[in-house]
């Protein structure tokens, strides 16, 4: 009998070496910090407040010019179109001719005549009125385009089908991401417009919202496209989220993107991590330290993770608790030798 109780005494002593021991060792491995905090969550949100947000600086950036500045409806004729043109009245008239570079055609019987910068209907109009001036009691006029050379829509960067494409007629934002076969998934929430002013031929580059326009539908920002304009359509930045996280891996930063959402992304918080140690490591550029601030399981609940936008090259990391680790990986298993006691890594 005391023999007995002398084995279940020993084994359960040994049982519980074995915890204590494996106690000692995950807290000497896995409680020790990756990242040490280098700033305060305070310090941090007022240097990298709401404002270094992604829809602030595109609100600051150059406004889109209105409709009505923007030359309506059909193509403007420019140097290199190839020009059919049909005098109705005299078959001997009709003629094929290129734009010169300085913006002329030779038509017969009126010679060179002015046309760059001007519609099909202003062209056939100023050609009616100089026939009519002269030659031509009611003329009448048809000039079709052969070759649109001058004026051309290019569309690049993370659209499926980059390239240049004819502008025939007035086109909108929305009809050019077609022409382009929309957008890819990496695609940033904004776009660069590029625009030469017709009277000054100086360029100005514009920014438009591209999640205004497709998530919410406000087709305010689907604006209307002049010939030669350039659209550039950037990558979305990405964040890294490692540690006891459920899918480490890099992500696209996606419009005003936070914390919480990126760590919803990753799968949530594994069993094993520290609720108040989520680490958002900031790079703050060559030659500079890197910015660590410390975000509690509880911070994120009450709404302060939603205050911290992601910027390109963030890093999460959630950070390890020994104890976790333990009671995650620790477990018992019953024999016919006896009573024993395993533990499995959980982060493998």
């Amino acid at each position: 009998m005391n023999n007995r109780y002398l084995q279940k005494t020993r084994s359960a002593d040994w049982v519980l070496y074995c915890v204590l021991l494996m106690f000692l060792v995950i807290q000497g491995c896995g409680g020790k910090e990756q990242f040490q905090e280098t700033t305060s969550l305070e310090e941090f949100t007022q240097v990298h407040s709401a404002k270094d947000s992604s829809s602030t600086r595109k609100q600051q950036a150059m406004a889109m010019p209105k409709e009505s500045e923007v030359v309506q409806g059909d193509y403007q004729l420019g140097a290199g179109d190839l020009l059919s043109i049909k005098v109705f009245e005299s078959s001997d008239l009709d003629s094929e001719v290129r734009v010169s570079s300085r913006g002329y055609i030779n038509v017969p019987l009126l010679g060179d005549v002015k046309v760059k910068n001007l519609s099909l209907a202003e062209a056939e109009q100023k050609i009616e009125t100089l026939y009519k001036k002269d030659f031509i009691h009611d003329p009448h006029v048809s000039v079709y385009i052969q070759e649109h050379v001058s004026k051309q829509i290019t569309i690049v960067g993370a659209v499926e089908q980059p390239g240049t494409f004819r502008f025939v007629a007035q086109r909108r934002l929305l009809d050019v991401l077609a022409l382009g076969q929309g957008l890819r998934d990496n695609a940033a929430s904004y776009a660069y417009l590029t625009r030469e002013d017709q009277k000054t031929g100086v360029s100005h580059n514009y920014m438009i919202d591209l999640d205004d326009l497709v998530k919410n539908g406000n087709m305010a920002q689907n604006h209307v496209i002049a010939g030669g304009d350039v659209i550039y359509i950037p990558e979305s930045g990405q964040c890294f989220v490692d540690g006891a996280v459920r899918k480490p891996g890099i992500y696209a930063i996606r419009s005003n993107m936070t914390v919480t959402e990126a760590v919803t992304l990753a799968g949530g918080l594994a069993r094993w991590a520290d609720d108040d140690k989520i680490k958002l490591i900031r790079f703050m550029g060559r030659g500079q330290k890197r910015q660590i601030v410390s975000l509690s399981y509880q911070d994120m609940q009450a709404g302060l993770g939603d205050t911290l936008y992601l910027k390109d090259q963030d890093v999460i990391f959630a950070e390890s608790s020994a104890s976790n680790k333990l009671f995650s990986g620790a477990g018992f298993t019953l024999g016919f030798m006896g009573t024993g006691v395993k533990f499995d890594n959980p982060e493998r």
